[in-house]
């Protein structure tokens, strides 16, 4: 007996000695730049490298045009890699791999700038975007309608009669297609049946910031075969409660496909506030994810969603104002506690010097094509890049960069 109690006693001791070791590894990643969820740390190994940069398209091209958005990419039936990133007005950019991508002068798409909020059609991004072999290409579009810009013209015109953002402003979803891998891009069906995904609420220039928008990427599930995306609402609106919700689809062809999370199941579909019954809001709500949900100043937007195939795991990647934040699930419902990411960690000053402020990060993995059998980048190995965007002092000077900086995981 008194060997059993001895034995239980060092286990004891033991136990608390790891425990111990496990916080202390902990502060040392801390002090040293590193980032652990769940034991498993997240380092810089080299400094970022530039993929675009806006001042470079300005004198090549003589006119402003500025990465707002994440980075998507695909593999086109030619094996050139596609990269989706630019603003209301889009330019095709291409290049044998992700880090090596040339863009151009000529607009691909533009902006439908429409005035009338009912369809959804306002100042339009190309975002999420999902390739097939046959060349079609579909892609989420983050849609914003900012009242001030529109106050003039529209069937309710004047739209903003107060200061305009964070008021007069709301953003929806929507759906776009291209039939010869992004060269030429159309709504997928006249607006506003292109809807994806809006709040149970129409435009409302007093009320703060709203609607679901800014999407992270569209990622296949290999257990059950649904393409998953998370989208992010600013502000309290009505019964739908800010943050970040789930949605998923089994036809990606179909913008009224997309079901959101109710809790319990994927049962929620979306509808136009214009045209539902007045009384349908309940029906129309999404159940928020535990990821945080920021604020006006510096909200956290799902800007990246991919598959680990190294951890097994889902990594989402926050945009929470010039913090970027990653975390972990295995279900896309329930998150690990988010942890910061320090790109700046090592940073040389000649790159330091270009940056006063950050934003969209998303994980991309150059060999997801070849490794993983992935041509949309959805899924990640153990080094992967962190694809980021800095805002500059003046869009002459430094302007907007999109970086590429290589990471490690280590579990």
């Amino acid at each position: 007996c008194n060997i059993i109690v001895s034995a239980s006693r060092l286990l004891q001791r033991i136990s608390v000695v790891m425990s111990s070791l496990w916080q202390v590894l902990a502060m040392v990643l801390a002090l040293c730049g590193g980032v652990m969820v769940n034991a498993v740390t997240l380092n810089t190994t080299g400094i970022p490298v530039t993929v675009w940069a806006a001042v470079d398209t300005l004198h090549k091209c003589g006119f402003i045009d500025v990465p707002d958005i994440p980075s998507r990419a695909f593999v086109d039936g030619d094996g050139v890699t596609r990269m989706v990133v630019g603003a209301t007005t889009y330019h095709r950019m291409s290049g044998p791999s992700i880090l090596n991508q040339t863009r151009e002068c000529a607009a691909a798409y533009n902006s439908t700038d429409d005035p009338d909020p009912a369809r959804f059609a306002g100042d339009e991004f190309l975002d999420s975007t999902v390739a097939f072999p046959n060349g079609t290409v579909i892609s989420l579009i983050h849609t914003e309608y900012p009242g001030n810009v529109y106050n003039s013209t529209g069937p309710s015109a004047p739209m903003c009669t107060i200061h305009p953002y964070p008021t007069c402003w709301t953003v929806t979803i929507g759906l776009g297609i291209s039939d010869d891998f992004g060269k030429t891009w159309r709504h997928a069906r006249p607006p506003p049946e292109h809807l994806v995904a809006a709040v149970p609420y129409g435009y409302n220039q007093s009320q703060l910031a709203y609607g679901w928008g800014d999407p992270s990427n569209i990622i296949l599930n290999a257990k059950d075969n649904f393409y998953y995306a998370a989208i992010w609402n600013r502000n309290q609106v009505g019964l739908q409660a800010p943050g970040i919700c789930m949605m998923r689809t089994n036809n990606l062809m179909d913008p009224s496909s997309w079901r959101a999370w109710n809790g319990k199941e994927y049962s929620v579909t979306f509808a136009s506030p214009y045209t539902m019954a007045p009384d349908d809001a309940s029906k129309h709500v999404c159940t928020v994810t535990n990821l945080p949900v920021g604020n006006i100043e510096r909200g956290c937007a799902p800007a990246g969603l991919v598959w680990s195939a190294y951890l097994e795991k889902f990594v989402v990647t926050l945009g929470c104002g010039s913090d970027f934040k990653w975390a972990t699930s295995d279900d896309l419902i329930t998150w690990s506690d988010p942890e910061l990411l320090d790109i700046r960690e090592g940073m040389p000053a000649n790159v330091s010097v270009m940056i006063r402020a950050q934003n969209y990060p998303t994980f991309m993995d150059p060999t997801a094509p070849t490794a993983f059998n992935d041509n949309n980048f959805g899924t990640i190995g153990q080094t992967p890049y962190l694809y980021w965007v800095s805002i500059g002092d003046s869009p002459y000077h430094y302007g907007r960069r999109l970086w590429a900086t290589p990471f490690r995981f280590q579990k």
